[in-house]
């Protein structure tokens, strides 16, 4: 299994082409999918708790560069590296819950990691966007 991404519904993007900016899904290990909100990495508000998937947008792809989240303390940013957008996951109800997508994320992404050599330092799996 691919750490795997992919738009907001396109039925709902017909009357509102804008959502598919705004919201992408990024698939866990499990299988589950995780709706996120985009956000530009200077424009993302603090958001204690919420899981977050730093993005580099190539080529019309969206590449998934780090799964994880925010500090508990409201202010504190992680730092999101060299990413073009982070998605920022708002649905866990419970820290226990938030642990818990992050995880499966997380264990999307160790799986997706391409073997030395082949294309060494490569994460995630590029989505058309």
């Amino acid at each position: 299994m691919n750490i795997q991404g992919s738009p907001f519904l396109k039925t709902a993007a017909v009357a509102n082409p804008e959502l598919l900016e705004r919201f992408w899904f990024w698939r866990g290990a499990s299988g589950q999918n995780y709706i996120h909100s985009v956000y530009a990495p200077d424009h993302c508000p603090p958001l204690p708790g919420a899981v977050y998937v730093a993005v580099k947008r190539a080529s019309g792809m969206r590449i998934a560069l780090s799964v994880g989240r925010f500090n508990s303390f409201y202010g504190e940013m992680p730092d999101f590296g060299d990413c073009d957008e982070v998605h920022v996951h708002l649905l866990a109800r419970k820290p226990e819950a938030a642990e818990d997508v992050r995880r499966d994320l997380a264990s999307a992404m160790a799986e997706d990691l391409v073997p030395p050599g082949f294309c060494e330092g490569a994460f995630g799996r590029s989505v058309a966007a």
